[in-house]
């Protein structure tokens, strides 16, 4: 049974099989190869033609999607208006059983004062049966299913099949939802396109959409997504598009910004199949051989400490998070320290990013022009010393300004920045600087690693042939640094200290590193079993059967074993993204940090 952390990686780099021909008609703005600069007003103050498709393709976190769709699916009636053309269309769509369909919900956010504006966009084909029920599916880029999600209503069944973890989910039916199926327009298009139609519409024109010629209507009542009163909107609009031939929908879109949003939430609904013959056969799933029921969504949330030495180590957690042995430092103001000759004051160009792998290669572009940390270590420890006299600075004022200069990093946009890599490298030279006044201290250890991972990724790839090429920094200085740790903490609990949830994280880093980074397996098998033994004195026993025991057993098998520490709260993805490709302890911004939360305190929020 996998982890939920493996689940959450799964679902973070889900992505879904995008018809490239929509490309051209999403959202006014690319990256355009990253560097080139756009003139996109916010997302709350321009107006949107949802079949503008942008030229990547945006795939990612279709189970999310499902429920935003739910959402924005939401209408109420009107008073009828439709014209003879409108009305032969609502006939036509009435007298239909079944269908197919495909639906996406697209989220973006920005352009941000950063210049970063960020995507997600999620969808799933779906087959509906007012007889049979429905059948959904999630592919994902490279074409492999992800998963099936079904609603059978002769076997009053609800199945959730999921290739990638080997697992299912089957419950019966409620009547409500039941009920729901046969009246509730959230789970028929139909309804929608018929609710739009019966509105207060203005008509469009026509256009063409793949090689097709359409004809639009479109309607701007925020009225429509509840019940009662509307909610308040910064922007919205309802539109259906029909083939002029057929008169048959093939274009959906219902697009909204909340009052006071920066997000735009767009559904589209297209690819229709009106009348698609549907075999009894594809509503009689069959789980393959091998796969486990899904532990229920408790096995996870269920964190609340039961022992006390559980609860003490949560306590330790919340007084004492990781990275805050230094959180009562006051940090100076590193705006006018000018480093390597970088003008940070230079306009950058803006940036619309919506998959993992657009974020990354934004970062590859810019990283692949910095010069090398080892190549201007002794210039930029020369201009600080010149402007600020690190070599007088005692430990905690190096950390101080170690973090200081971490933050101007982050402000100048990290790793997608032409600017901001003087301060990442300066933060790891004022760090190492403490660090060697101090090399006992753990927590001073832990700014030193913070600030390498700052301005380094664990590996970027080759923009001419797309090989990956590994960062050496991590199973090298950052390996060797953790190693150091590890001892240190098995001498202090020799001593009869306790272990804290930082030693966790200390450790559970260099497991990571000896298992991805350096593929020592018998390493990696060696600190996972003492974390295992440590176990019940240390409290952190919610991660052994969860984590640490699959560990043990890859490991122990000569596999390798992802497992992760933090959570990041809902609403994080993409953006997220930017922190990726580091150790699952970096931190980040203190924004960000501040965010972060440790696995085993999910009760805390439930997320």
């Amino acid at each position: 049974m996998k982890s939920e952390r493996h689940i959450e990686n799964l679902v973070r780099e889900l992505d879904m099989d995008i018809d490239p021909r929509v490309d051209q008609r999403l959202l006014d703005s690319t990256l355009e190869r990253l560097k080139e600069s756009t003139q996109n007003p916010p997302a709350d103050m321009r107006p949107m033609n949802w079949r503008t498709i942008m030229k990547n393709p945006l795939a990612k976190l279709a189970i999310a999607a499902a429920v935003v769709v739910a959402i924005l699916l939401g209408v109420s009636l009107f008073d009828s208006t439709t014209s003879v053309t409108w009305a032969n269309v609502l006939e036509k769509v009435a007298g239909f059983e079944t269908y197919v369909f495909r639906t996406r919900e697209v989220k973006t956010t920005g352009p941000r004062p950063d210049g970063f504006e960020f995507a997600t966009e999620g969808g799933s084909k779906r087959y509906y049966s007012q007889t049979h029920g429905v059948l959904f599916e999630s592919y994902r880029e490279n074409g492999e299913l992800f998963n099936r999600i079904y609603t059978l209503l002769k076997k009053n069944e609800f199945l959730v099949i999921c290739y990638p973890l080997e697992t299912y989910n089957r419950r019966p039916l409620t009547e409500k939802q039941v009920q729901e199926f046969h009246e509730n327009p959230l789970k028929d298009p139909k309804q929608i396109i018929t609710r739009i139609l019966e509105g207060d519409y203005e008509e469009l024109g026509d256009d063409v959409i793949d090689d097709r010629p359409v004809r639009g209507v479109e309607l701007r009542d925020p009225a429509v997504l509840a019940d009662g009163p509307a909610p308040p909107m910064d922007d919205f609009a309802m539109r259906v598009w029909i083939d002029v031939e057929t008169e048959l929908p093939v274009w959906v879109e219902i697009s909204a910004v909340p009052a006071g949003s920066s997000t735009r939430r767009t559904t589209i609904i297209d690819q229709f199949e009106w009348g698609a013959p549907l075999a009894a056969s594809l509503f009689e799933p069959e789980i393959p051989a091998g796969f486990e029921p899904e532990k229920p969504r408790e096995y996870y949330t269920d964190s609340a400490p039961k022992t006390n030495a559980e609860a003490a180590f949560a306590a330790n957690t919340e007084a004492e998070p990781y990275l805050s042995d230094f959180d009562d430092l006051t940090l100076p103001e590193v705006g006018g320290v000018l480093l390597l000759g970088v003008n940070p004051g230079d306009v950058q160009a803006e940036l619309r990013l919506g998959t993992h792998q657009e974020i990354w290669k934004a970062q590859d572009v810019f990283l692949a022009g910095w010069p090398r940390y080892e190549d201007v270590e002794d210039q930029l420890a020369a201009q600080l010393q010149a402007q600020l006299d690190v070599e007088q600075m005692t430990v905690e004022d190096l950390v101080a300004l170690g973090a200081a200069l971490r933050e101007r990093f982050w402000e100048l946009r990290g790793c997608m920045s032409d600017s901001a890599y003087p301060y990442g490298y300066a933060a790891r030279l004022v760090t190492k600087m403490a660090h060697e006044m101090a090399p006992d201290d753990p927590a001073v250890t832990d700014q030193y690693v913070e600030s390498i991972m700052t301005a380094e990724v664990s590996g970027t790839y080759d923009e001419n042939d797309e090989a990956r090429v590994w960062n050496p920094v991590y199973p090298g200085l950052l390996t060797e640094l953790r190693s150091q740790q590890f001892e240190q903490i098995k001498a202090r609990l020799s001593q009869g200290q306790a272990p804290t949830w930082k030693d966790y994280v200390r450790a559970h880093d260099l497991i990571i590193l000896l298992n991805s980074h350096g593929e020592d397996y018998a390493g990696a098998l060696a600190v996972t079993r003492w974390l295992i033994a440590q176990a019940e004195s240390a409290g952190w026993t919610y991660y052994v059967e969860r984590e640490l025991a699959p560990m043990e057993k890859a490991f122990a098998a000569g596999e390798g074993y992802r497992s992760g520490l933090f959570m990041y709260p809902p609403g994080s993805f993409p953006e997220a993204f930017r922190y990726g490709r580091r150790l699952f302890s970096f931190q980040g911004p203190a924004q960000r940090r501040a965010k972060l939360l440790p696995i085993h305190l999910r009760h805390l929020k439930g997320w």
